[in-house]
């Protein structure tokens, strides 16, 4: 399965210590370029399961910035390019300029949903305190109630 990501699921996975659900999940995960340089300038490294592409199409990704930020015009120009099944992105604008392009796209709730799910992780409750501790990232609280209900931890 081709996964391409946008900055705002790694980032907030690797603060809150649970980025290895992702290649658990998925395997390796494509970032553009501009998602690899947001990602250096808030972590020493990029994961080991990220694996940098340039983009090729520019005058998309100078289309997209019009809308939408770099990294995350990027990530679309990416996931076209490479015919992602899914795209990581959790902006909205971001997501419904993907889902405009005909791109499935899946943001951070959805993957500790699926992590949970599949045994990676043992606590969807811990893993969204996680990621909004860590992560300053937070899952609107009747959100959460529905998702923690769905795995058993209403």
């Amino acid at each position: 399965m081709i996964v391409v990501s946008d900055t705002t699921a790694l980032t907030t996975l690797i603060k809150a210590g649970l980025e290895e659900s992702l290649p658990a999940l998925f395997g390796a995960i494509l970032i553009p370029s501009a998602v690899a340089s947001e990602l250096l300038a808030f972590h020493e490294t990029l994961p080991g399961f990220c694996e940098v592409k340039r983009v090729a199409d520019r005058p998309l990704v100078a289309s997209l910035c019009k809308v939408i930020d770099a990294g995350e015009a990027e990530a679309i120009a990416l996931a076209l390019e490479e015919k992602a099944q899914l795209v990581l992105i959790d902006d909205r604008k971001g997501r419904r300029q993907a889902e405009a392009m005909g791109l499935v796209c899946v943001a951070l709730p959805a993957i500790l949903v699926a992590a949970k799910r599949q045994q990676i992780i043992p606590s969807l409750r811990e893993a969204f305190e996680a990621v909004a501790i860590k992560g300053n990232y937070r899952v609107a609280s009747d959100a959460a109630a529905v998702l923690l209900n769905s795995v058993g931890e209403a």
